[in-house]
């Protein structure tokens, strides 16, 4: 039997149905009145006939049906199989950004800047072992915690950079083990380990180097839902005459459900800094002979946002920080699905960080509560339905040696007050530690995929004297901010 015949029961269908239209269609239109007002299904009028049963009726639709769904997966398999092989294995993503930020200062005049955002990639899949990822982003190619760029200029075209460019390997039966235990990732990619905030690593920060991960336990029942070690080896400069600064790190993650309605996190990280005062030296100074500054520092980066203690000769140049960096952190997210009894999910989130080898000034935290549909990690609050929304509260204080300010957040790092005469220049701290910080945010997706965001930052120096460049005046800084992103 051919695989598309037709039943006998749709065969006497399609003859009933032919018959009928014949039939109608010579009725004068005076007698039958405008068709429209016929506008019943035939089949239905055949069963009303008693031409067919209603189980011939269902039998025929149902076989017209599956023959439409052949059709169409035969269309789509002819089409495919013209189709060049990579496009079956490349995913395309991105998002594109537009921010209108506002600064507000006594003693200062006020300012506002349009801001812009746009990252492109792809993913090229190759097998369920071996992936790739490449993307491209707009933003200063000299600022490793921005990919924002600045409208103005006079209409002057804008950077685009290589923001990653990875390889993820996750070993499965080919190494006959079980997929997903181990994933290696190599290249220049976005911050792969555990945060619930940008207090050690802003979010625009892409690291080069190695990540491994395992993942130890991964299952939806009990109490252990998952838990996995990374381990982290970042390449941050590399020097012909001496040691390279690198970060070799590591970090346990544990989640858990403590019932049907709430999940428990908690994370533990170590990031070590290793050589990191050379970095200090080449890429701090703006000249190699202060302070005749004949001579510039070709390794000079004016786009390194510095707020940490640094140590100078007598002439100003800077030898390196006053501390080395050995930062210990813990996360921790505490999430229920409604615990205010009004259907709205709900949380608590945390994230310390210490630097063990500063003397003090070496502590920072970042605390905060979140309401809405996002359900957990309520500091970046992804949402993902048009009609979704949330609101969240964050409190940062970030000691001056606490971390290292040039890959922390960079919306915190930047201030600057009234001069102590008129003669003075305006004195500026750039850099998000010692400082102290009121976040709040509210987002809501307008349409899909289409999320609008306003945030407003109340912002402190910690402590004025202690700043590098010490600060008079009102240091309170009130910022604003208002998102339109689109992800695709």
């Amino acid at each position: 039997m051919q695989h598309n015949r037709v039943s006998g029961a749709a065969h006497r269908v399609r003859n009933a149905i032919v018959f009928l239209i014949a039939w109608w269609s010579c009725i004068p239109l005076s007698v039958a009145g405008p068709k429209e007002a016929h506008a019943k299904d035939l089949g239905d009028i055949l069963v009303e006939k008693g031409i067919i049963t209603p189980a011939e009726l269902q039998e025929a639709r149902e076989e017209e049906q599956k023959q439409e769904a052949e059709a169409e997966a035969a269309q789509r398999a002819a089409a495919e199989s013209k189709l060049p092989k990579w496009v079956s294995v490349v995913t395309p993503f991105g998002d594109v950004r537009l921010r209108d930020e506002g600064f507000y200062q006594q003693d200062r005049s006020a300012r506002n800047r349009f801001r812009f955002r746009a990252r492109l990639g792809v993913t090229a899949n190759l097998s369920d072992e071996i992936s790739a990822t490449v993307r491209l982003a707009t933003g200063d190619p000299d600022d490793p915690i921005s990919t924002n760029q600045s409208a103005g200029d006079t209409f002057s075209r804008k950077s685009i950079n290589l923001d990653w460019a990875y390889l993820t390997l996750k070993p499965g039966r080919t190494f006959h083990l079980d997929p997903g235990w181990i994933t290696l990732t190599a290249g220049k990619f976005g911050v792969n380990s555990y945060r619930l905030s940008e207090l050690v690593w802003d979010d625009d920060v892409s690291p080069e180097g190695a990540t491994e991960t395992l993942n130890l336990v991964e299952q939806r029942e009990g109490f252990l839902r998952g838990l996995r070690v990374t381990a982290f080896q970042w390449v941050i400069d590399e020097v012909s005459d001496g040691g390279d600064p690198w970060m070799p790190g590591g970090q346990v993650v544990a989640e858990t459900a403590l019932d049907t309605t709430a999940t428990w996190s908690v994370a533990l990280a170590d990031y070590y800094f290793d050589h990191i005062n050379t970095v200090a030296r080449r890429s701090l100074n703006q000249y190699n002979d202060p302070p005749t500054n004949s001579k510039p520092n070709s390794n000079y980066n004016s786009s390194l946002a510095n707020s940490n203690s640094v140590v100078k000769d007598k002439n100003g140049k800077i030898l390196g920080y006053k501390s080395g960096f050995n930062v210990l952190t813990v996360a921790t997210e505490l999430n229920a699905v409604d615990p205010l009894g009004v259907g709205i999910p709900a949380g608590l989130f945390g994230e310390v960080a210490y630097n063990t080898q500063a003397d003090g000034n070496n502590l920072g935290v970042y605390v905060g509560a979140g309401i809405g549909n996002a359900g957990r990690d309520w500091y970046h609050n992804t949402l993902k339905s048009a009609g979704d929304w949330g609101l969240a509260y964050t409190y940062a204080w970030v000691e001056k040696d606490s971390v290292l300010s040039i890959f922390s957040f960079s919306d915190i790092n930047e201030f600057s007050t009234r001069p102590a005469n008129a003669t003075e220049a305006r004195p500026t701290q750039k850099g998000g530690t010692n400082l102290g910080a009121h976040i709040v945010r509210l987002d809501y997706v307008l349409l899909p995929s289409l999320q609008l965001t306003a945030r407003a930052y109340i912002e402190n120096v910690l402590n004025r004297r202690i700043s590098n460049a010490p600060l008079t005046g009102n240091p309170t800084l009130l910022r604003t901010q208002l998102d339109a992103m689109l992800r695709f």
